[in-house]
């Protein structure tokens, strides 16, 4: 009897420091992610406030780097990233104004929408949005996609899903 209640207990001993130590490495994890993804949002900006001659400028000098361009090969890429820059600048000007013009278009919708609506139901629907706003991300700042389309099934993650059988009948016929 106290072999086996010494085992529990060199059993549950280890359990906690292995689980106190995987926590560490959580937690490590997350600031690593959370960094990379400050520097996604960073580098994006950098770009976005620069001229398209900067960014074809920054461009040239980096592959240059890499590449040893000769003084025509740089004038070439240059010219060739300075092109794509200001075709990317139009396009992402273009997209910005559709996204204001959509989250208008939405918005106004929305609003037609609670006219529709008596007081109660509007608070229903409210607190409806803010649960959905709540569900859209996780702990680690990540969207939900596959969490939110299963629950919207009636669908657990954590469990296991059962498959259905169909079952076929074989019709013989006897002509």
């Amino acid at each position: 009897m106290k072999k086996i209640l010494t085992l529990a207990a060199l059993f549950a001993g280890l359990s906690i420091s292995a689980y106190a130590q995987d926590s560490t490495r959580v937690q490590q994890k997350k600031e690593v992610r959370q960094e990379v993804k400050h520097r996604k949002h960073h580098r994006a900006d950098r770009l976005q406030k620069k001229t398209p001659e900067e960014i074809a400028q920054l461009k040239t000098d980096r592959l240059d780097k890499e590449l040893k361009f000769t003084e025509a090969q740089k004038k070439e890429v240059y010219a060739y990233h300075l092109d794509q820059a200001k075709k990317w600048k139009v396009k992402h000007e273009e997209m910005q104004v559709e996204r204001d013009a959509r989250r208008k278009e939405m918005k106004a919708e929305r609003e037609e929408f609670q006219k529709l609506l008596t007081p109660e139901q509007q608070e229903i629907m409210k607190n409806k949005m803010a649960e959905n706003r709540k569900d859209r991300f996780n702990r680690d700042g990540q969207r939900n996609f596959k969490d939110r389309q299963m629950k919207r099934k009636g669908m657990d993650r954590k469990m296991p899903v059962e498959k259905e059988v169909e079952e076929k009948t074989v019709e013989s016929s006897n002509s």
